[in-house]
């Protein structure tokens, strides 16, 4: 079985691009982030509620890492935009990426399986939301299933023990896997897009996918 992680990262679109519509949103997720975390400053939820919803924001970076599972895996590729107007083609390159694998996965009659670490909540409807709005036809494939209580042919490792609350740099610890979480955070990700960092932003995407590989590898049970 082949096994394919993938992690993204997401921007807040400015407040000044809003249409009425959004703005009305924006107003409810802010309002939703400062009740949730009132210690945070307005700048701070302000940037939460526009990353973390996709009619607020755009993605920045999607990154994916390939390999058989319980193996080696191969060198992560990733399709980066840095402002907003450049996020169509990098859509448009990942679903014909999504689409040339499938095709060739179906000839090969390999088996895939997709893992993310919450990619069933976040982001894959990041994704398709954020596409759609484009008008970029997602491909179908198994990443687009997003049945909470299946592993195949999409497994989201926050889902492998659902009762429990717990983060992905949580999970390399719990399994042995190392860390993801060295040098750039997911909450500097905006800025250092916005000083064109991205080579940072890719590098902290293609570090959450590999380490979200090497965890599915060692809770590969759950596929059965």
């Amino acid at each position: 079985m082949v096994a394919v992680a993938l992690d993204i990262e997401t921007c807040p679109l400015p407040t000044n691009s809003f249409s009425e519509v959004q703005a009305d949103r924006y107003e409810k997720e802010l309002a939703r982030e400062q009740e949730k975390n009132p210690d945070q400053t307005e700048e701070e939820a302000s940037q939460r509620a526009r990353t973390f919803h996709p009619y607020l924001g755009w993605i920045s970076c999607v990154s994916v890492v390939r390999g058989p599972l319980g193996g080696d895996h191969r060198t992560p590729h990733s399709w980066t935009a840095s402002a907003p107007d450049e996020e169509e083609a990098l859509l448009t390159e990942f679903w014909a990426a999504v689409e040339e694998l499938r095709d060739g996965m179906a000839r090969s009659r390999e088996d895939l399986v997709w893992t993310t670490f919450n990619g069933k909540d976040f982001d894959v409807p990041y994704l398709t939301a954020r596409s759609t709005h484009h008008g970029v036809k997602p491909t179908g494939s198994g990443l687009l299933n997003t049945y909470p209580y299946s592993h195949t042919p999409h497994a989201d490792l926050q889902t492998i023990w659902p009762s429990s609350h717990y983060s992905l740099e949580e999970m390399c610890a719990h399994l042995g896997v190392p860390s993801s979480k060295d040098g750039l955070e997911g909450s500097e990700v905006a800025e250092a897009v916005a000083d064109g960092r991205m080579d940072e932003v890719e590098a902290y995407c293609e570090r959450d996918a590999v380490a979200t590989f090497r965890c599915l590898s060692q809770v590969q049970w759950a596929l059965n």
